[in-house]
């Protein structure tokens, strides 16, 4: 705007309006100017905090972190010359610490990053467990496998910056199904007052398909699964084989109950224990 214009916009102000911007104008020279530098140093300082506190929500950290998960899996794969890690009926861990970006309004653990976190843990363990066989763009692989369900309980909060673990085991599978549990626990305190605390119970259930070739997109059974990367299943073949409506259970039935788990709602008494909801998923469809 040319200057004589901007004199006539300043000319046709009332008096104290007048008054009132040349005041601000002389703030800004006398107070703001002079510190001009110190301010973006503290701004920049402040972005680059933020962004630090909140890092795991940064475009493609996800996708790194799970990478690394699966580059781990593969690695063990190279140099042990097998394509699994872990047994059927080992427990698979990560360890993940809670930050910015994970809490929810009252400043603890959300229930959406109880989700995300378990993710680390379900790809860990089912690519720990099937190896190179389901590894996205490898050349050997010929098993995919999908979420059909998940569910969650919540008994104690996990606070900002605490450390936490989330232990993944094998449940219960059928022909078209296999359930794993998850469950994430506060380690116990340097003193050693107290124990590892118990925070959540999560129940995920998967199917495996054909990565390829005529059987694309065919269900392979849990079991057949296995056999095809090596494991020895032969002592499962048998629980498959007792069990009675084809909903075959690793664990005894006490191992599953949630017994630490009282005085929840009425929904959480509803679901009993998890044998009954590994069933209810099982047989959905």
């Amino acid at each position: 705007m040319p200057p004589s214009t901007m004199t006539k916009i300043m000319l046709a102000l009332p008096p104290p309006m007048l008054q009132y911007a040349a005041n601000l104008i002389s703030f800004y020279f006398q107070h703001v100017r002079p510190h001009q530098a110190m301010v973006r140093k503290h701004v920049r300082r402040l972005i680059l905090l933020v962004f630090l506190l909140n890092f795991k929500s940064l475009p493609g950290v996800f996708h790194a972190k799970m990478g690394l998960r699966i580059a781990a899996v593969q690695l063990y794969s190279i140099r042990h010359r097998q394509q699994f890690r872990i047994k059927p009926t080992d427990t698979s861990i990560v360890r993940e610490r809670v930050w910015v970006d994970d809490l929810d309004l009252n400043f603890h653990f959300s229930n959406s990053s109880y989700g995300k976190n378990c993710d680390y843990a379900r790809v860990k363990y089912v690519t720990s467990l099937l190896g190179p066989s389901v590894l996205p763009l490898h050349p050997m692989r010929r098993i995919a496998f999908a979420l059909g369900g998940n569910q969650m309980w919540f008994r104690k909060e996990i606070t900002l910056f605490q450390s936490y673990e989330i232990r993944t085991r094998l449940l219960t599978w059928n022909q078209k199904w296999f359930v794993i549990e998850h469950r994430m626990y506060t380690p116990a305190s340097k003193g050693g007052k107290s124990n590892q605390t118990l925070c959540a119970i999560g129940i995920s259930k998967f199917v495996l398909k054909y990565a390829g070739g005529s059987w694309k997109n065919k269900t392979i059974p849990f079991l057949d699964a296995l056999e095809m990367v090596g494991h020895d299943v032969t002592e499962l073949r048998a629980l498959e084989a007792r069990s009675e409506n084809g909903n075959v259970v690793l664990w005894p039935k006490e191992q599953l109950e949630f017994k630490s788990f009282e005085g929840w709602t009425d929904r959480a008494a509803a679901v009993g224990n998890a044998l009954d909801l590994c069933e209810t998923m099982l047989l959905q469809e």
